[in-house]
């Protein structure tokens, strides 16, 4: 066939219902990032390291648990928090979540006075957080007392917050903290979390909306707290090991996990974790 004069060049081909459709033009090449660009491909791998982490989840109790470990392990944090609410203020004062890389030391000393000096309880924190998605510490109380007495003689400089709102599900509110040696949370790291957080927004809104759901249908009327403290004994986690997750007392776990077994007429831990993994449990 002799192609006619003015007859288009033709590049990639791609399958339409079985039928071959050419594409005019020369084949694209990609695109270049910008010269700016304040990412590079390794901040990227971070962001789809931690996707990767977590998108396999099985509930919000194991989602919440990989979260933290993906970002401890990809990016470094000396600590972080993955917690959860109706509200960013009830997600930071409830509690209800999980903790790690945190001493026994520091968190009794900021449940014992420090958390009425933390920026992150404040209401114009909270809303500055809920109207970008991620912010630093450093940026809105660098030199308060919070950081200045409680922070930094425990190691930590800096943190920042990324908040992803469920809506009617509720909210996700996950903190991180760097160590000493590292003045603040780098630029680069809170990009990565902007970008972290758009590709976990649709996760963490089915994780929320079926954890909700699930406590909706029950008539065991469950406390956040007991319902975190019965997944994660049904997932045969100790009463230390569930304590140290929650930021709780062993005696407090006890204390769930008894009220837990009474509301689900369950005699032992293995038939609590029966009941919550079959697949016709009522939770």
């Amino acid at each position: 066939m002799v192609r006619r004069a003015g007859w288009p060049r033709y590049g990639p081909k791609v399958e339409n219902r079985g039928v071959t459709v050419a594409l005019p033009g020369p084949a694209p090449k990609p695109r270049p990032l910008p010269a700016d660009e304040l990412l590079s491909a390794e901040d990227y791998r971070r962001a789809v390291g931690v996707v990767e982490a977590v998108d396999q989840a099985a509930d919000l109790a194991e989602f919440r648990e990989r979260l933290v470990r993906a970002l401890r392990s990809w990016f470094g944090f000396l600590g972080v928090a993955v917690l959860h609410g109706d509200t960013p203020d009830d997600a930071i004062r409830g509690g209800c979540g999980v903790r790690s890389g945190y001493s026994a030391e520091f968190l009794e000393s900021y449940a014992g006075g420090w958390i009425r000096e933390d920026p992150f309880q404040s209401e114009e924190f909270l809303e500055r957080l809920a109207a970008v998605g991620v912010l630093r510490l450093g940026d809105v109380a660098a030199d308060s007392r919070f950081v200045r007495d409680y922070l930094r003689p425990h190691g930590i400089t800096d943190k920042a917050a990324m908040l992803i709102d469920a809506g009617p599900s509720g909210v996700l509110l996950v903190s991180v903290a760097v160590r000493e040696g590292v003045p603040r949370v780098a630029d680069r790291d809170l990009a990565v979390l902007r970008v972290l957080r758009r590709h976990l927004a649709p996760l963490a809104v089915e994780q929320l909306g079926r954890h909700r759901a699930r406590a909706a249908r029950n008539e065991w009327q469950l406390t956040p707290r007991e319902w975190d403290v019965a997944e994660l004994a049904a997932r045969g986690l100790t009463n230390r090991q569930i304590a140290e997750r929650l930021f709780i007392g062993v005696d407090t776990v006890k204390k769930h996990l008894t009220r837990v077994l009474a509301a689900t007429s369950c005699a032992s831990r293995t038939q609590l974790a029966v009941l919550l993994n079959r697949g016709d449990t009522p939770v």
